[in-house]
């Protein structure tokens, strides 16, 4: 996935996506200039995330 695909599915923004990069939050690749990440890691995240906000 690039990042318009994860921002879509986690609904970030390109500022808070760069954050999880940075603080290990979210792993990713970089191929050139672009990052990719695994769906696997975002579902991970995206299932935390709503674990927290719904307290499951």
């Amino acid at each position: 996935m690039d990042n318009a695909e994860v921002c879509k599915w986690l609904h970030i923004s390109k500022r808070t996506l760069q954050y999880y990069r940075n603080s290990g939050i979210l792993p990713y690749t970089m191929l050139g200039n672009k990052c990719y990440y695994k769906s696997e890691a975002v579902r991970k995240l995206l299932d935390k995330q709503l674990k927290n906000k719904y307290g499951r």
